[in-house]
């Protein structure tokens, strides 16, 4: 789990804007529409990472992550991705999940839900 945690760290120190990523084969994922789970909200700093990737682990495998820089702390989510012709679930789910906003890596650009 260590060396995963690591890992996953470096590659959030080299993508501050922001990243998902297969936790399985450690390569980017690029298309589709990332929507956080609930669990795993406000997990920031590299000692949340440990409950990320159990997390993503269990159910997905991917792991979403940006710097925010009002806060200046670097923020992880266990995600779920959805292909872009399913956007009507990525929104019942993220609505299932409590979040205000899911993020269309295809167009690069967040949609907010509520």
């Amino acid at each position: 789990m260590k060396q995963l945690i690591d890992g996953v760290w470096e590659y959030s120190l080299i993508n501050p804007d922001g990243f998902t990523l297969n936790i399985e084969t450690m390569k980017p994922v690029k298309y589709g529409i990332s929507v956080a789970y609930q669990e795993t909200q406000n997990s920031f700093g590299k000692e949340s990472l440990n409950g990320v990737i159990n997390h993503a682990l269990e159910h997905s495998k991917t792991v979403g992550g940006w710097f925010d820089t009002e806060s200046e702390r670097y923020y992880f989510d266990s995600v779920k991705v959805f292909k872009n012709s399913e956007i009507d679930k990525a929104i019942e789910f993220a609505r299932e999940n409590n979040q205000l906003a899911i993020y269309d890596m295809t167009n690069v650009k967040e949609i907010r839900i509520k």
